[in-house]
């Protein structure tokens, strides 16, 4: 029986729940309510993606669309809460010289993957009145967060630095979108929507790198910092 959509977002949302469970039973400190609420707005994207999976399968479309307008919500407060978080990680790369490396490459991903989010977010916007494209482009924006929740998990598993743990996690995502590319050929379904964002999560993994190497980043991740 294969896996249904509403299964496999559930199972990243909980191992994202498992990989952020250490910090978030940490003292909480000022700077940590703008992580606990951008960790709010992410799990409510996220458990709001799995809901909607679900009641589409259910052709339950008026709930589905009433679920739609909290997910709006959700997504809106997801990138207004990122964007303390891309400070934060911008300040303390700075602020480390042997940090500086790995944190400026973490922050070029995680700016990647946000600019990604936004970009299949709007895409399921502009295509809602296409089921086929609307559905792949939304379960998409889930595979998104296992760079956060795997790569923290794979780094206490295997003890690997953070960066590792992101490209692995990032890799293994990318292994997912692969695997539902197979499924939707086998399925006879011509879908572009899955190529282009395996496509996108390589490309991720190809300019971390470039982008964090480059001098207009370290000036742009100082602006924001506010060093």
């Amino acid at each position: 029986m294969p896996v249904s959509a509403p299964q496999w977002l559930a199972a990243i949302v909980v191992i994202t729940v498992i990989g952020f469970q250490p910090s978030s039973t940490r003292t909480t400190t000022p700077i940590d309510w703008a992580h606990a609420l951008h960790g709010i707005t992410a799990l409510g994207w996220s458990t709001t993606l799995v809901g909607q999976a679900w009641l589409a399968e259910q052709r339950r479309r008026e709930a589905h669309r009433l679920l739609a307008v909290a997910g709006v919500l959700f997504a809106v407060g997801l990138v207004a809460t990122a964007l303390p978080m891309l400070a934060s990680l911008a300040s303390g790369a700075l602020a480390t010289a042997g940090f500086r490396p790995i944190g400026l490459r973490l922050l070029a991903m995680d700016c990647l993957l946000l600019a990604l989010f936004m970009v299949l977010f709007a895409v399921a916007i502009a295509f809602v009145r296409t089921p086929a494209v609307h559905a792949r482009a939304l379960a998409a924006t889930g595979l998104l967060a296992l760079p956060a929740g795997l790569g923290r998990l794979y780094m206490r598993l295997f003890a690997i630095d953070p960066m590792r743990g992101s490209h692995l996690a990032l890799g293994t995502a990318a292994l997912l979108v692969g695997a539902l590319i197979v499924a939707d050929r086998r399925a006879g379904v011509r879908d572009v929507v899955h190529p282009l964002v395996l496509g996108a999560m390589l490309a991720v993994a190809l300019l971390t790198g470039v982008i964090a190497d480059a001098p207009w980043f370290a000036w742009w991740a100082q602006q924001i910092a506010g060093a």
